[in-house]
């Protein structure tokens, strides 16, 4: 089965969930194990915004688009969990809300997006490419596509229709949004357009493929670049919430959160054992009093 994070679907509705929540002391346990972990690294001041207690955090089930059932922690109140941003996706930019990451082995393929949106901008210095080409490529088409001397390529981050982020590189280094995407001389487009035709003809499944009719639009565009268009490979794992259920505080209102106890040293034990067979002994004699 195949899914897709592009499905028309209605909002996330709140009801009883199949199956039952996690038992709050192993879900307490795990926070406090993992919070004490990310306090080791920031300092205390910043504790209460990267690493607050549990008693802030409100516990939900979810049901997501993909029938999967999981379970969500909520900071600071009650605010349904379809209206906030969790995890991230390519480059630490927040998932839009209500979509969470849920991979699958078998998932639609890659699919093909509008850029909506240029965001930030940074550049990348790369040395010489090497002389012996990689194990993918043909020596023949290495000779064309090798950089012999370094260069400075810029990258852009975008917004694609869906919502999700990618990034893009410039056609040169001084190219902004606002000059629109450059386009090939019109008689190689119209040679890479028989050219297209004439191995699409051999080939007539790819023609139906994402990449064929991705390329056909390439090419009757002037093959511009950047591409109008993206590969958005956060599509194919984030997953929307579709139903939810209120499990409630991961610590009660009115209690104090439970701590984990270390077990007892073995100086301690031992203490413990002796008095213990004095007790034990002492008792016997009793009893053996009692008998005579």
């Amino acid at each position: 089965m195949a899914y897709s994070a592009m499905d028309e679907r209605p909002p996330a509705v709140k009801r009883r969930l199949p199956g039952r929540a996690r038992r709050r002391t192993d879900v307490l346990r795990e926070y406090e194990k993992l919070n004490a972990e990310q306090r080791s690294h920031v300092p205390s001041v910043l504790w209460p915004f990267l690493a607050p207690d549990a008693d802030r955090h409100y516990r939900w089930r979810v049901e997501l688009s993909c029938g999967c059932i999981t379970e969500l922690l909520t900071y600071g109140d009650r605010t349904p969990p379809h209206e906030r941003r969790w995890g991230t996706g390519w480059n630490g930019q927040p998932l839009p809300p209500g979509q969470l990451y849920c991979k699958h082995d078998e998932s639609d393929p890659v699919p093909y997006r509008e850029i909506t949106e240029w965001k930030d901008r940074r550049e990348v210095a790369f040395p010489p490419d090497p002389t012996e080409p990689p194990e993918w490529i043909t020596t023949e088409v290495w000779a064309v596509l090798r950089h012999d001397k370094p260069r400075t390529e810029a990258f852009w981050t975008v917004q694609l229709e869906c919502g999700h982020s990618t990034e893009v590189v410039a056609p040169s280094i001084g190219w902004k949004p606002e000059h629109g995407p450059c386009v090939a001389d019109p008689v190689r487009v119209r040679e890479m357009a028989d050219e297209f035709d004439q191995a699409s003809a051999a080939d007539l499944a790819y023609l139906a493929t994402l990449d064929g009719q991705h390329m056909r639009r390439m090419i009757a565009a002037g093959w511009p670049s950047p591409r109008p268009e993206q590969r958005c490979s956060v599509c194919v794992h984030a997953r929307t919430i579709i139903a939810y259920q209120a499990v409630g505080w991961l610590v009660p209102r009115g209690t104090v959160p439970e701590q984990p106890t270390a077990p007892p040293a073995r100086d301690a034990l031992e203490r413990r054992l002796r008095r213990a067979e004095a007790d034990a002994e002492r008792l016997r004699a009793q009893l053996a009093r009692i008998d005579d």
